[in-house]
């Protein structure tokens, strides 16, 4: 009776262990899978946004361009479509701060992981390479940060571009620098671009850590 007894504790134990890594496991790969669609979804509305925002600026100064353009109805447009160009931008910063989140979790996990390495060497060894690669990462995300702060910026200049465009319009007139507009269509290009880095370093992180 007591050996029957010892043996179904032994065998509860081991399944309790069996059960426990188990669980382990599947936190680690719920953060890793966490970070990986919060990085696709800012992927997703970089591109939009990116495409959006110089579609936008492009078509507006080839109205403006025009002989005598139809300024209320440029302003319109302008207007309708650079609202949409807004709450684009506001996901983009919010995938941003998402990512933020899931990498700090998923950094968390690596280093609970490897600090439950009983053997000294290899789990300073690990701990080693999470701080490495922690490092290179925070470099990776304060760039794409300060990349996000300058399309605020530009974001900024198209919206000091419509209150021109309103005003002209009511004035009946242009007096508006279409070449400006130009500039902040090459500007907003190139920083957008820029953060197409930040979504590449996310994905080695997760699908290799290199």
């Amino acid at each position: 009776m007591i050996r029957k007894t010892m043996i179904g504790t032994l065998l509860l134990l081991v399944l309790s262990l069996g059960a426990c890594r188990w669980e382990t496991t599947k936190k680690a790969l719920k953060h890793g899978e966490v970070l990986k669609s919060s990085i696709e979804s800012f992927e997703k509305n970089r591109v939009k946004l990116s495409s959006q925002v110089v579609e936008t600026l492009q078509e507006a100064e080839e109205s403006l361009t025009q002989a005598n353009p139809d300024l209320p109805e440029v302003s319109k447009d302008f207007e309708k479509e650079w609202t949409g160009i807004q709450a684009r931008y506001n996901k983009l910063k919010n995938d941003f701060e998402r990512v933020g989140k899931s990498s700090d979790e998923y950094f968390g996990t690596l280093d609970q992981l490897s600090s439950s390495i009983n053997n000294e060497k290899l789990r300073k060894d690990e701990l080693g390479k999470n701080a490495e690669l922690r490092k290179k990462w925070d470099v990776t995300y304060k760039e794409a940060g300060q990349s996000i702060d300058k399309v605020t910026s530009v974001l900024e200049s198209g919206n000091d571009f419509h209150m021109v465009l309103v005003a002209s319009s009511i004035r009946q007139k242009l007096n508006q620098n279409v070449e400006e507009l130009h500039n902040i269509a090459e500007q907003a290009k190139s920083l957008l671009a820029d953060l197409e880095a930040f979504t590449q370093a996310g994905r080695q992180l997760v699908e290799g850590g290199e």
